[in-house]
């Protein structure tokens, strides 16, 4: 029982570091970003936006940590990793 407990206290710890480390994320002209969510026990990160033309559709994706930009039709996303 001492080894269950141990590795769930792991677990959560090493989810806490992880969720430390965020990502920077240069927002383009004409979003506005909502929010930022850590997902899992890995170093992934969901990114909810909406575009300011049309506001009433909240749009999201998934990024990690290889990733340094995003294209999604005419709006050009920039991430940093520290």
């Amino acid at each position: 029982m001492g080894f269950l407990k141990d590795l769930l206290i792991g677990g959560t710890a090493y989810k806490a570091y992880k969720a430390t480390k965020r990502p920077g994320v240069m927002v383009p002209p004409g979003i506005t970003m909502l929010g930022m969510e850590h997902e899992g026990f890995g170093s992934k990160w969901r990114i909810h936006y909406v575009e300011d033309r049309n506001r009433n559709v909240k749009k999201s994706f998934t990024i990690t940590p290889g990733t340094s930009g995003r294209t999604s039709g005419t709006y050009k996303w920039k991430f940093d990793w520290y």
